[in-house]
């Protein structure tokens, strides 16, 4: 399938909109196999052209003009029973990735063993079940918001694993305890700029437990911990990382240091320029560790509240990331109410993600200031200009490369949320939203950045900005 078709996809979905929300899903006349789907076509805007607002991980998203691409998806589902305790579920799903393009990818393909009333086995693809809402994060239908808060949801650029889980229910008092173990691999692609491809995130040897507890009042309790071994595949870290380790680079610094050492710098020449530049040296040696990301430690900790009784519906989720890279940690919360009235939900949230630790770059600009050396010495009539010249343009170049990957994990923000959901049919519900998003200084927050190297994104990510996001979405099931 073409580009071109598949970027036709939202439209598409729009025209199913009306039919599909007519059907209930299907079922067999024998029970044993069900199809059933969901999709959403939303539109976003916003005050800015200087970022994108999107999915943290997509290859684009919204501005002043406008987009179709942020929510707009839909899949389908199908299960089927080989006995009464054994079925298998396959879910296709459709949306927009880091790549930019709509691509059908298989989100779900797991077989199931219920082994007693209250215990389960699975073993597939499944969704990665960080979050209290995990399961139906994707199902725009099922949730209040037109998406899950970014703040939250945007801190892990997974959304599913191939491993095995295992769940346990029970009854204790007036509550249903669920207790799931999971463990698996993941990986998924993340767009962190439109200038350079997307990086990959890859989680091996995951394990994690969930305990949710469902109230007989309308309350639910989610309690989360994970933990894996993460690698980020990064062609600009890979690109950076190498040239810091370079022949290059280093026979530069070797005939810097030993033409600085016997005068050959007559200006500046001596122990303080062989000092300078073996510290320099080393520093280059700190950026090749800092951004080899492989097999380092990741831990994801999650702790939910929900309530959905008579007219009132609200949430409250609270998570902390910390990795042992330079991905920062970070710690994301959201709360949002709202208030039912007919068949029309009011609602208000807010959220806020910030950055607990960040790496810093461990290599100084000026740590070397062979320019000013050369300049000192005599210009082009030094014995080591060249030499000098291009070792202070790879130094400079790996520090604003190294800038350019810490500057992604400068996500802090805060999201005041106000919007409105109309249940129209039984299968279907439009939402309007408006979020505004405020941003400090030296972040980017949850924004997607076309070109780190322009002058406008320069501006967006040092000042202090508040940006407007106006969402209109249209949520089915059949």
């Amino acid at each position: 399938m073409s580009e071109k078709k598949l970027r036709r996809l939202p439209l598409a979905a729009a025209a199913m909109v009306a039919c599909m929300s007519a059907q209930a899903d299907y079922q067999s006349p024998d029970g044993n196999f069900r199809l059933s789907g969901f999709g959403t076509l939303g539109a976003v805007k916003t005050t800015t052209n200087d970022a994108i607002y999107g999915y943290p991980g997509q290859g684009g998203g919204a501005t002043k003009h406008g987009s179709l691409d942020p929510d707009s998806k839909i899949a389908v589902q199908g299960t089927y029973k080989f006995a009464p305790t054994v079925s298998a579920t396959s879910q296709v799903m459709t949306k927009y990735d880091a790549d930019g393009q709509y691509i059908p990818n298989i989100n779900w393909a797991f077989a199931k063993w219920q082994a007693m009333p209250g215990l389960s086995f699975r073993a597939g693809r499944m969704g990665a079940p960080l979050f209290m809402i995990s399961d139906f994060r994707d199902v725009g239908y099922a949730n209040t918001f037109v998406r899950p808060p970014l703040d939250v949801y945007g801190q892990v650029p997974i959304s599913q694993f191939e491993g095995l889980d295992a769940a346990y229910q029970f009854n204790a008092g007036e509550a249903t305890i669920t207790s799931t173990f999971w463990t698996g691999d993941s990986k998924s692609d993340y767009a962190s700029s439109l200038a350079r491809a997307p990086s990959q995130v890859i989680l091996k040897r995951s394990v994690g437990l969930n305990v949710l507890a469902e109230l007989s009042n309308g309350w639910s309790l989610r309690v989360g911990r994970s933990q894996g071994k993460m690698t980020v595949k990064s062609e600009l870290a890979d690109q950076l990382a190498a040239g810091a380790q370079g022949a290059t680079l280093a026979g530069g610094y070797a005939a810097f240091i030993a033409g600085a050492g016997n005068g050959a710098f007559a200006g500046i020449g001596g122990p303080a320029a062989v000092a300078a530049a073996q510290a320099s040296r080393a520093q280059m040696a700190q950026v090749a560790s800092l951004l080899n990301v492989e097999g380092v430690k990741a831990t994801f900790t999650g702790i939910g509240l929900a309530y959905d009784q008579d007219n009132w519906v609200g949430s409250l989720e609270f998570t902390k990331r910390k990795t042992d890279s330079y991905v920062s940690d970070t710690t994301g919360w959201y709360s949002m109410v709202g208030y039912r009235v007919d068949r029309f939900t009011p609602y208000i949230g807010l959220s806020k993600i910030k950055s607990d630790r960040r790496s810093s770059n461990p290599l100084s600009a000026s740590a070397l200031r062979s320019s000013a050396v050369v300049t000192n010495s005599g210009g082009s009539s030094s014995p080591l200009y060249a030499g000098a010249v291009a070792l202070d343009t790879g130094v400079n170049n790996v520090y604003g490369g190294i800038n350019a990957v810490l500057g992604t994990q400068k996500q802090d923000e805060r999201t005041v949320t106000v919007g409105v959901r109309w249940d129209a049919t039984s299968s279907l519900a439009v939402k309007a939203q408006f979020d505004r998003v405020t941003k400090p200084a030296d972040s980017q927050g949850m924004f997607l950045i076309a070109d780190p190297t322009t002058a406008s994104s320069a501006a967006f990510m040092n000042n202090k900005r508040s940006v407007n996001v106006m969402n209109l979405s249209v949520d089915f099931v059949f």
